[in-house]
């Protein structure tokens, strides 16, 4: 066939046959496009060194919209750097090796770091969360070194800049950044963007870092105190109404803060958590359904007549409809804490629901179900029954408990002369 490629038009009405089959360009010789029976369409370079013949797959060309592939003007463009290198007794295959390597050995960490984060971190549901840890904490430390030269001591500046004011290294700071380098690293080296990991037994112990695992829980006695005292807290009553929600239903604080009265059935007594994404941080593939005990809805009325009609979330801040911060709450806590009671993080509640309701004899699963944690081994797999019914028996237990616990106890006078017997 005659046939070659002389402009746009000509690639246009290239169709589909039983078998692929390739149209020379008429401009660049080495260049072609193939086309495959499914309608595919590729660009190759086909050259002959010596006595061997090569080819080099280039790009796709797109009928329905060449600017989205390699169009003509770009293929030949391209080609002609081939033909240059043949000219000049190079092989162009392994000038495009040679490329390669020069750019991967230009490569800085934050280029590694973008590509993980949109091949994987932007997949994942609290990928915001680690994308501020990077940009905040690791990117103006080694965000622009190669990654060719990345060395232990470069990881350690990221790590010796995590300190308190009083110069205490910060474990929890410290693991979070040391778990983000080792992600990127190990994307770097999946993706051949790098050869070796600059330091494979670095762990984040080695550093300072490592959260501990705290234990952290109330007790009854505890509870009682901290109940009997919230009256006496120097802030708004839909803080300690936040306070008593969170003690009572379980759930993560981040979707306590984020919860929304469209959410809520208060009539059906049921709470629908949406599944994990930007704005709702559920930290679940799914939503969720949470039975609302007598006790969970008392506070959710009282909520509703100190909140305007239109604000959408249950419990914004004081003046405004934007979410709270964790970090609030917990200084909330910090300045009203109790005597008797050692400090608590608001997280440590839900630590409390489940122990305290496990203590109370309550079913282990149902506690699990609802705090929306995943059932272990194989019941996760053939075990679908949501337990919403066994959910309400332990929340409507737990919040009887709880209102027992509130109750300060009275203590009877005694007269003289019972006193004297």
């Amino acid at each position: 066939m005659n046939k070659r490629i002389s402009s746009n038009a000509t690639l246009q009405a290239l169709k589909p046959r039983d078998k692929e089959y390739l149209i020379p360009d008429k401009i660049i010789e080495g260049l072609n496009i193939r086309v495959r029976p499914t309608g595919t369409m590729t660009w190759t370079f086909r050259f002959q060194i010596g006595k061997k013949h090569e080819k080099i797959s280039m790009g796709r060309y797109v009928k329905a919209k060449p600017e989205i592939g390699m169009t003509l003007d770009q293929a030949r463009k391209e080609a002609g750097r081939y033909r240059n290198w043949l000219e000049n007794n190079k092989n162009p295959k392994a000038e495009l090796a040679r490329e390669r390597r020069e750019l991967d050995e230009a490569k800085t960490f934050d280029d590694a770091f973008i590509s993980f984060d949109e091949k994987r971190l932007s997949k994942q549901l609290r990928g915001e969360q680690s994308r501020t840890i990077y940009l905040r904490d690791i990117k103006p430390y080694i965000g622009s070194i190669k990654l060719a030269d990345l060395g232990i001591v470069d990881l350690n500046r990221v790590f010796d800049a995590k300190v308190d004011k009083d110069g205490y290294r910060m474990a929890g700071a410290i693991g979070a950044c040391h778990k983000i380098i080792n992600q990127v690293i190990n994307h770097a080296l999946a993706l051949n963007m790098l050869v070796t990991h600059p330091a494979p037994q670095l762990k984040a112990k080695d550093v300072g870092g490592g959260s501990k695992v705290t234990k952290r829980n109330l007790s009854f006695a505890e509870i009682k105190a901290l109940l009997s005292s919230l009256s006496e807290w120097r802030t708004d009553r839909a803080n300690i109404r936040l306070i008593r929600f969170l003690l009572g239903c379980g759930q993560r604080i981040s979707a306590v803060l984020e919860m929304r009265w469209s959410e809520l059935d208060i009539e059906d007594g049921v709470w629908t958590l949406p599944a994990s994404s930007e704005d709702r941080h559920t930290k679940s593939i799914d939503s969720r359904k949470v039975p609302l005990s007598h006790y969970l809805i008392e506070l959710l009325q009282e909520q509703r007549e100190s909140v305007p009609k239109k604000w959408q979330l249950v419990w914004p801040q004081l003046t405004l409809d934007k979410i709270q911060e964790a970090s609030a709450v917990r200084s909330l806590i910090k300045r009203n804490l109790p005597s008797g009671v050692e400090h608590f993080s608001p997280h440590d509640l839900r630590r409390t629901f489940i122990s305290r309701c496990s203590e109370m004899g309550l079913d282990i699963i149902a506690i699990e179900k609802t705090v929306g944690h995943q059932l272990p081994g194989m019941l996760r797999v053939y075990n679908h029954h949501d337990y919403l019914n066994e959910q309400l028996t332990v929340l409507q237990a737990w919040g009887d408990k709880l209102q027992e616990l509130t109750i300060t106890n009275v203590v009877p006078l005694v007269t003289k002369q019972s006193a004297l017997g």
